[in-house]
């Protein structure tokens, strides 16, 4: 089992490999709206929280590698694979191969569709 992280060690994780605002106001959107979801469906919502706000940890440094090279950053951090399939399964159809299975997958697949506030930043 590799590493759970806490929102605070997710956050200084983000703001590593992602710089631009609009990108951070997107994570933190989704974030939000996960945890919310969480909440409604009496699920853990610091760790669903955990991956809205990583589900786009490549995209800014990688963007033609997104949902891939998110892989081996997550797991040169120890990062457990719980967090690695979620995030990789928000992009499922588009960028991934990976499936989104769990219902916390399935409202992030349907969360990062919805937010647009990184379109309007």
């Amino acid at each position: 089992m590799g590493k759970m992280l806490t929102r605070q060690e997710a956050w200084e994780l983000l703001t590593r490999y992602t710089k631009t605002p609009s990108l951070q106001k997107h994570a933190l959107a989704v974030e939000a709206v996960m945890k919310y979801f969480a909440k409604l469906n009496n699920e853990d919502v610091e760790k669903w929280g955990v991956v809205g706000l990583l589900h786009d940890l490549d995209y800014e440094q990688f963007p033609e590698e997104h949902c891939h090279k998110v892989v081996e950053i997550m797991q040169e951090e120890g990062i457990d694979d719980f967090y690695i399939h979620a995030v990789c399964s928000h992009g499922y159809g588009i960028c991934s191969d990976v499936k989104p299975e769990h219902i916390m997958e399935k409202v992030l697949f349907t969360t990062d569709e919805l937010d647009l506030s990184m379109h309007f930043a």
